[in-house]
């Protein structure tokens, strides 16, 4: 596979702002980031983004989203009988998976919604790939519970 220096470029650029962002996060919240247990009556993963960044093979732009903006591309995802949906991209099956400090819910390769607690936040990053590029939301997720 060859991979040209411009797609490389832009690559790195977005793993650095990834990675930066990250790592900042971390910095100022005082500690290492720790995994999130779901629970079992949960019936919503809800959440609001901050900021989104589109990457194509020309480069990679960052956007710190307006409430009203944020409100339309935020995250939902549902739990129905012990299986999560991902409401807010067309009901797609969820996988769960936990690595480390992470816990993942993805649908199929380049399609997943990572997330992890950071003191008393829970912070995620939505991805999604495309043919012509990439999406990747990063905000605050919310679970809320089911009614009885």
């Amino acid at each position: 596979m060859t991979v040209s220096r411009q797609t490389a470029g832009t690559f790195a650029v977005v793993m650095f702002c990834l990675g930066l962002g990250a790592s900042m996060a971390r910095a100022q919240s005082g500690g290492p980031p720790e995994g999130v247990q779901i629970p079992a009556g949960a019936a919503t993963l809800e959440g609001i983004p901050t900021v989104r960044v589109d990457s194509t093979e020309q480069g990679a732009t960052r956007k710190v989203l307006k409430p009203t903006e944020a409100l339309k591309e935020r995250l939902t995802v549902k739990q129905v009988d012990g299986k999560y949906f991902w409401a807010s991209r067309e009901n797609k099956l969820l996988q769960l998976n936990s690595s480390g400090p992470y816990t993942y819910l993805s649908s199929e390769p380049g399609k997943y919604i990572r997330f992890t607690r950071i003191n008393d936040r829970i912070t995620y990053v939505e991805h999604v790939d495309s043919a012509l590029g990439s999406v990747t939301w990063f905000g605050e997720l919310r679970i809320v519970g089911g009614r009885r």
